[in-house]
C-alpha cells in the first residue's frame, strides 16, 4: 500500500501494514516477509498477485 503526503511517498507492507523505512528493500523490516514490487510503478505488492494492484502491469515471476 501506498499513501502520498505533500510530495512524500509513503510505502505500506502488505502484510503487515508496517510503514517501509526505505521503498525498495527486500524486504520488510517489521515482519521480514520478502516483499516484491511492480516493475513499472514500483509500489509494494503481495506475493499472490500475477497482476499490479496499483498500474494494472503483470508481474512476471
Amino acid at each position: 500500500m501506498t499513501e502520498q503526503k505533500g510530495q512524500e511517498m509513503r510505502c505500506f507492507c502488505p502484510y503487515c501494514d508496517e510503514e517501509l523505512m526505505s521503498a525498495n528493500l527486500p524486504f520488510c523490516q517489521m515482519c521480514k516477509v520478502t516483499i516484491i514490487y511492480c516493475s513499472e510503478c514500483e509500489k509494494p505488492l503481495p506475493r499472490d498477485k500475477k497482476v499490479c494492484i496499483y498500474c494494472g502491469t503483470e508481474i512476471k515471476d
